[in-house]
């Protein structure tokens, strides 16, 4: 990124391209890590995408499933690519739908046995990979991180919210 700084820089110094010291390794970083996780998801047979409703179901905890609506919510996807996914993992044998109990029109949407298991170890091993990304920074710098990220990322939540975002 310094690098591409310094060409803009020199080649074009009229355009301001400060944002790549943050933005730019904000997004090449995201890449490699899903490139990594993707790694090391697969020996578990899921991609990024399956692993991650999964597990929003698993962390839920709730006995009847959860609705679509809150999936598609904690996952960041829009109602009809999280029907598809649900789809996905319903024919896999990983998730069933269920009618809502306290709302005959709606469903929910819960891990099978086998769904359930499958979460709980691809969920161990992502814990204890994250873990060795995340010590290559100190407490201290990992905290300040996450502080800044989290600011950076209630902006954009909260444009989303109110319905300036995408």
């Amino acid at each position: 990124m310094d690098r591409f700084i310094a060409e803009w820089n020199a080649s074009h110094p009229d355009i301001d391209v400060h944002y790549l010291a943050t933005l730019g390794r904000i997004l090449r970083l995201s890449a490699h890590l899903r490139e990594v996780v993707d790694g090391w998801l697969k020996p578990f047979g899921l991609t990024w995408d399956v692993f991650d409703l999964l597990v929003t179901i698993r962390r839920s905890d709730v006995p009847d499933g959860v609705r679509p609506t809150a999936l598609y919510d904690a996952c960041l996807l829009s109602s009809g690519a999280m029907t598809n996914r649900i789809d996905r993992v319903e024919k896999a044998g990983l998730a069933v739908r269920r009618p809502d109990p306290d709302d005959r029109r709606a469903t929910r949407v819960a891990l099978t046995r086998r769904g359930a298991a499958l979460a709980g170890k691809a969920m161990t091993a992502h814990a204890a990979h994250s873990r060795e990304i995340a010590d290559r920074l100190t407490s201290a710098e990992q905290e300040t991180l996450a502080q800044l990220l989290r600011k950076l990322l209630a902006t954009f939540e909260t444009e989303t919210k109110n319905g300036r975002g995408e």
